[in-house]
């Protein structure tokens, strides 16, 4: 069975917010959602090199395409990396609970991430607006197709087309959906890799300090602490009394065991943690070089 997962995907990589328009193409075709057609005009897509997570137990592919076909225009922040179009979110706070609401927030389309060896789907994602799904486990198998697939230049061309009705298996919102689009764009590359360290050298990275500076202020109910370590975007978050409460429960002392990497991308650095206890998980804490040192983007 096929289950669709609604973004935005746990813990990836974001970029800054941007209002600037965003370096997108052009889309034609319709999304069908129970039976109505709408219409997509716009197409964004994302060149990822995932140096973050890769040959980590829970990695996907290291090198894939992200496609992102709307019914509107999205700012640049919404689109230019591996997140898209929530590349402003940047946190688990912000994924599940954000302060601000995403321009993809009102958008109808799709998501498509694409493996080019392989020139197969292996994620797909409806977006509707005030739709609400379930989490679930999601099918390797997918229908969904992009086809005739060319390269000019930095544009890419072809069509996505799903061409048998799927249901969405939302909670709330659409039930079935199909489209049919072409499209057109410019292939948006991250912005490149400026250091990355591993091992020991990952536990001394400045990073690392900052999160080990930042569960001790939570430990100790250091909120003036916490609040010199945390990044302009997240102060609102700091506000809340059950988020003190929950930061209090942080151990710096497993950051020895499982801080994996850390790949620093210009004043963006995310730092990956790994926990094989009570179950293999894997989480990404995101910092951003600001006012002089390393701010997290957190909870």
């Amino acid at each position: 069975m096929r289950h669709l997962m609604l973004l935005p995907a746990i813990l990836m990589l974001g970029g800054p917010a941007c209002a600037q328009t965003a370096p997108g193409g052009t889309a034609t075709g319709n999304l069908t959602v129970d039976g109505r057609p709408i219409p997509l005009k716009f197409a964004y897509i994302v060149d990822v090199d995932d140096q973050e997570g890769a040959g980590l137990p829970l990695a996907g592919p290291t090198r894939y395409l992200v496609f992102v076909l709307t019914d509107r225009a999205l700012p640049a922040g919404s689109v230019t990396n591996r997140n898209a179009p929530y590349g402003e979110r940047k946190s688990p706070a912000e994924l599940f609970a954000p302060a601000v609401k995403s321009p993809a927030d009102e958008v109808r389309g799709m998501v498509l991430k694409l493996e080019p060896n392989l020139r197969k789907v292996f994620q797909a994602s409806l977006l509707y607006p005030g739709a609400d799904s379930t989490f679930t486990v999601s099918s390797t198998d997918y229908p969904d197709q992009l086809t005739d697939l060319k390269r000019e230049g930095e544009h890419l061309s072809g069509t996505a087309v799903l061409a048998e009705p799927q249901d969405t298996y939302f909670k709330k919102g659409p039930k079935r959906y199909q489209y049919r689009v072409s499209f057109r764009a410019p292939v948006v590359q991250e912005p490149p890799v400026t250091q990355k360290w591993e091992g020991q050298e990952a536990l001394d990275s400045p990073p690392v300090q900052a999160i080990r500076q930042y569960l001790d202020a939570a430990k100790k109910g250091d909120a003036a602490g916490l609040r010199r370590l945390t990044a302009k975007s997240h102060q609102a978050y700091l506000d809340k009394p059950e988020t003190l409460k929950f930061l209090k429960q942080a151990d710096a002392s497993k950051l020895a065991t499982q801080v994996k990497r850390v790949v620093v991308r210009g004043d963006l650095a995310t730092v990956l943690i790994v926990s094989a206890q009570p179950s293999l998980s894997q989480v990404s804490m995101r910092l951003v070089k600001e006012d002089g040192g390393w701010k997290l983007y957190w909870p």
